[in-house]
């Protein structure tokens, strides 16, 4: 499975579990047990943008990209930038 295919099927299954919509992959590394991937998505959504709410989770994949495990590592609002930790 090529990378594009890895981080479209994290964003539809992040998306399926958490209800939230996915925004940006932040990070994709490759680990012994497959990958771990940082996803920024949509808790919240505001007018203007800038106010969206937007929560990164750090996602650990299978060699096949399933999700085995995921967690929510911060939250911040899209003016603010997605440096959390």
């Amino acid at each position: 499975m090529d990378l594009t295919a890895i981080v479209a099927q994290t964003k539809r299954q992040m998306a399926a579990i958490t209800g939230l919509a996915p925004e940006t992959v932040a990070r994709f590394d490759r680990e012994e047990e497959g990958w771990c991937i940082a996803i920024d998505m949509v808790e919240h959504r505001a007018i203007p943008r800038t106010n969206d709410l937007l929560a990164s989770f750090e996602v650990k994949l299978d060699e096949q990209g399933n999700v085995l495990r995921w967690k929510r590592t911060g939250r911040f609002l899209r003016s603010q930038g997605g440096e959390t930790g």
